[in-house]
Formats: structure tokens, C-alpha cells, sequence
């Protein structure tokens, strides 16, 4: 039977979208501002990411490149790098990708750790350089499909798609400012994107996205016919329909303007619904903005009869944060990469939660 992929896959339901925009970026996806200290330049980032995850390799957070006070999280956790599982765990990192922003010394980063065994680990994660060190730190790890929603697949980081490995040209690349706005458009229904490529194709926590062809009939795809693969799926196209979930909080963060690459960073909301296409059960996480169109699904299959009295698991809330990677050239959408963790219900970002109120007189300290 082939993997179903559900509706957090934004496949394209609506009209095809307006050409790459051209305008500046807007106050509300304002990025982190570049120090003014030590110059690093994209080699010099490259290489302190490098540093990073040599560290946990290594298992000496110590041995980190930090500014004298930064902040971390850990899928979402502050703690302080000692504090943190990777740093424990890591054996290998390898099938690196770096995103880079040169302008606000920014990188987004994936990689593909060992932990002991067979398994891997997928890590992304976001990281600013302060010119001393890192003094922000985000990571998220997912181990195994609960961790992401759905889609697994870590060790596909050593195979991604020419899309995001060709070279190209510099004619042929947006400008930062269309870059940034094409950013904001990914988790803003109120912004157009560029048009998909043709070949543009969806991938999710490393994994080529794919769909049994009857389903994609029933979300809106099934006119734009595509070679199935194998096992009778049909690759997902990208696109961003005007249902797609959306974050106020948003961060439109890396702007890599050699590769043409782009990365928004959100928390969505939603529910882990049952999945009944394969068996035996699974779950999936369907954002509320999709809720309607995948309970319509569910009802449809249960009326085939075909699915029996197997156990499934209930609606439950929970939310998940996501780091959209975009690549463009030649004016339009060339990759979409989802990378996403599982969260509680109702979680929020610490990197857009308001800063803590300083200590008041007289109140307790800790030496």
C-alpha cells in the first residue's frame, strides 16, 4: 500500500500564484542585525557551524564557538548546551547542508547524526553568529516519524534533489528583497509567492513527499497528472494554497542570496488525527486550517468499508513548529523543504515569547 501523505503537505488547490515580487521586506519579518565586530564571511560561518557540530561529536559542549551570554533551545526547550541531549548522544554528523546569510550572519543548517546504531537523526537547526560566537542557538531533532508529524527520513539528506544542489548562476537568482518577500508570503496568506516550477517537488523532514493518486483527486491535485513512482504513488508538487496555516509570529530569518534560498521558521496549530490508509493505523498531524478538507478524507475512506474495526487513535491537540527551506531561480519556486517537530497543544516559540522581566530589588539571586 502506498504512504499517503496528509494535508499538512500544502499541495496546490488554488490558482497559480502571482509572479516573484519585488518589494522590500515590511517591519513585521524584521531579521536579527549583523554585528558590527569580527568580519566572518560565508567560508568563516560555514566553518563555525563546523566548530558546532564537531562539538557535539565530540561530546564538549565547551568546545562550542559561543558569545559570552547566548540563548538555546533544544526542540523548543531553553536550556544551556551542557543541559542538552545531542551533546550526549551524537557519534556522527554528516550530509551537512548550510544555509547562509552573509548580510545578517545567519545560518540554517541540516544534518544527518548518528546516535549509535542504525538509526539517524535528522537535525535542523537556526544559528545567529555574534562575532565573538553563536549568541542564538535553535536546534530541533527528530528521530523517528512521531517526532516530525509524519514524513521521515534522515538519511535522505545524502541524496537531495538537484534542485538544491545545482550551481546556478547569479543572472538567473532573486534579488534579497525578493528572496525576503517570498519568505513572508510562505506562513502569510495576505502575500503571493512566485509561481511552482513545473519540476518543483515538496519534501518533508528529508523525505521526498508522495501520494496515492485517488487522494490527491480529493484535495485538488488530480489534474496536473505526474509519473507515479513505484509503488503507484505520485509525487507531491509544491505550491501554497490560500488554506495554508498561518503564524503572526512568522520569522522570515536566513537569506541566502548565492544559493537563492530562503527559511521561514513557525508554530502551527492543529490536531494529530488518525490515518487510516495504512495498516496497521498511524497518525498524522493535520494543521486547524486544513481540518475540514482531511476530515472529508476520513469520512470517505471509513464509508469504503475497507479499514475494519482496527484500532485508531483519537483527535488530540498539539502543535508543531516548522522551518520552511525555499530555493528560487528563474522567477519561480525550484524546491520546498519542510522541516518540522512535534509539539504540545497550544506551544509557542521561545525566540518570539517576550524577554523576561529583570530581577526586582530585593528579590532572590543565585551566586
Amino acid at each position: 500500500m502506498p504512504m499517503i501523505r496528509p494535508l499538512l503537505a500544502y499541495p496546490l488547490l488554488a490558482p497559480p500564484l502571482l509572479a516573484m515580487a519585488t518589494a522590500l521586506a515590511s517591519p513585521a519579518a524584521a531579521q536579527t542585525p549583523a554585528s558590527t565586530s569580527t568580519p566572518c564571511n560565508r567560508a568563516c560561518l560555514a566553518g563555525k557551524a563546523d566548530a558546532l557540530l564537531a562539538s557535539m561529536v565530540a561530546h564538549a559542549p565547551g568546545d562550542a564557538p559561543l558569545a559570552p551570554v547566548y540563548r538555546a533551545t533544544e526542540n523548543g526547550v531553553p536550556a544551556a548546551l551542557p543541559m542538552m541531549t545531542i551533546w550526549r548522544t551524537a557519534s556522527a554528523a554528516d550530509n551537512r547542508f548550510y544555509v547562509i546569510d552573509t548580510s545578517n550572519r545567519q545560518i540554517f543548517l541540516l544534518a544527518n547524526m548518528g546516535e549509535g546504531g542504525a538509526n539517524r537523526t535528522l537535525l535542523f537547526a537556526r544559528l545567529h553568529w555574534a562575532g565573538t560566537g553563536f549568541d542564538e542557538v535553535e536546534l530541533y531533532e527528530d528521530r523517528s516519524r512521531s517526532d516530525g508529524g509524519f514524513q521521515f527520513d534522515a538519511a535522505a539528506l545524502g541524496h537531495l534533489p538537484p534542485a538544491w544542489t545545482d550551481r546556478i548562476a547569479p543572472a538567473r537568482l532573486p534579488s534579497r528583497a525578493q528572496l525576503l518577500r517570498a519568505g513572508q508570503s510562505i506562513f502569510d496568506t495576505a502575500i503571493d509567492g512566485p509561481p511552482p516550477a513545473p519540476a518543483c517537488r515538496m519534501m518533508e523532514n528529508g523525505k521526498p513527499v508522495a501520494e496515492d493518486p485517488k487522494v490527491l483527486e480529493v484535495v485538488g491535485v488530480g489534474s496536473q497528472p505526474l509519473p507515479a513512482n513505484a509503488d503507484g504513488s505520485v509525487p507531491v508538487p509544491c505550491g501554497a494554497p490560500p488554506i495554508r496555516p498561518t503564524d503572526a509570529n512568522a520569522r522570515t530569518l536566513v537569506v541566502d542570496e548565492e544559493q537563492g534560498i530562503v527559511v521561514s521558521i513557525a508554530t502551527v496549530q492543529g490536531l494529530v488525527q488518525p490515518y487510516l490508509i495504512t495498516d496497521p493505523t498511524t497518525s498524522a498531524f493535520v494543521p486547524h486550517s486544513l481540518g475540514q478538507p482531511y476530515f472529508d478524507l476520513l469520512a470517505a475512506q471509513r464509508k469504503t468499508g475497507r479499514y475494519g474495526h482496527r484500532p485508531e487513535i483519537a483527535p488530540m491537540p498539539a502543535s508543531i513548529a516548522v522551518a520552511q527551506m525555499h530555493r528560487y531561480y528563474d522567477g519561480q519556486l525550484q524546491g520546498m523543504h519542510l522541516l518540522e517537530k512535534l509539539g504540545p497543544p497550544d506551544a509557542r516559540s521561545a525566540w518570539t515569547a517576550a524577554p523576561a522581566p529583570a530581577p526586582t530589588k530585593g528579590a532572590a539571586t543565585h551566586d
